[in-house]
């Protein structure tokens, strides 16, 4: 799944080639796909004639902001992508909408195993959400109630490269939580946009034991994990993202960062840091990648 690096990598690609951009209008070729408005008809009416003004991002999701103020979220999920095909270019069969713009050019949104997701919504309530004032924004209609726009994002936590989120500000959030780290870093609440990619390089950088109870670090091990987390989305997006399968930047090409991950999918490979072998567990399910010499077990950790 696109994680924050990827994500950032996407909408730097579109800021870059479709600002200004109008969408003469939309092809739907999977309906579920479309989130808000229904049906998707609607979405398409609502979307033709709309120029785009600036692209961005929060957590996991693509925002295209358009001129007169509406936002469409796109969330990539497991396999999207969003690809600028050139005009004339040949179709794409897991396309599963398209944006054809007036200079004949297209963005085609496309997924594999069809998990992502559009919406188009009032620019208000996006706002609202970015600056953590979700409470404030406007409603519309979704599934036959009232439903708040703030809550698109409501429940998502801090963005880890913003300034606000400091050591201290972690800490602040590691202190009441008894999770396990690997399990809190995934945690969408807790942060927002680290996958189990990222996830596994942070605390292996940070030289801490996924299984950690989050609320038992030190004022010093906390530093280290903040300085990892950064880091390793810093690298991620300076490296075009991590490629395994599905992932590439809007110009369809892959990113570089899988070649220079620590840890992750590298089980039993030494480790670069001590050459240990690279261990592999389960945690909530989810795949985990450690060093057992560079990242001891606490104690009092039973493997799930």
């Amino acid at each position: 799944m696109p994680e924050l690096p990827e994500v950032e990598t996407v909408a730097r690609d579109l800021q870059r080639r479709v600002v200004g951009a109008t969408i003469h209008d939309a092809i739907v070729y999977w309906e579920r796909t479309i989130r808000h408005p229904q049906p998707p008809e609607r979405f398409v009416a609502e979307i033709a004639g709309s120029t785009i003004r600036r692209v961005s991002r929060r957590a996991k999701t693509v925002l295209i902001h358009l001129e007169d103020g509406r936002v469409m979220t796109v969330a990539l999920r497991m396999t999207g992508a969003l690809i600028v095909a050139p005009a004339g270019a040949e179709p794409d069969p897991y396309a599963r909408v398209v944006f054809r713009f007036e200079d004949d050019r297209e963005l085609r949104y496309r997924d594999v195993r069809k998990f992502g997701r559009i919406g188009l919504w009032p620019g208000g309530g996006l706002r609202s959400i970015g600056a953590g004032r979700g409470s404030r924004s406007r409603r519309v209609a979704e599934g036959g109630r009232r439903y708040r726009i703030g809550e698109v994002f409501s429940g998502h936590g801090p963005e880890p490269l913003q300034r606000s989120f400091t050591a201290e500000r972690l800490a602040e959030r590691l202190a009441r939580r008894s999770a396990k780290l690997k399990t809190l870093l995934l945690d969408q609440s807790f942060i927002a946009g680290v996958g189990n990619i990222y996830a596994d390089e942070a605390l292996w950088r940070a030289r801490l034991h996924p299984l950690r109870a989050a609320d038992t670090l030190d004022e010093r091990e906390v530093r280290r994990l903040h300085r990892a987390v950064r880091g390793v989305l810093r690298q991620g997006i300076a490296n075009r993202g991590s490629s395994f399968s599905d992932y590439v930047g809007a110009d369809g090409q892959p990113g570089a960062n899988a070649e220079r991950l620590a840890v992750y999918r590298r089980t039993e490979q030494p480790c670069y840091r001590c050459g240990s072998r690279i261990a592999r567990i389960l945690v909530g399910q989810r795949s985990t990648h450690f060093c057992p010499r560079c990242q001891p077990e606490p104690v009092a950790s039973v493997h799930p």
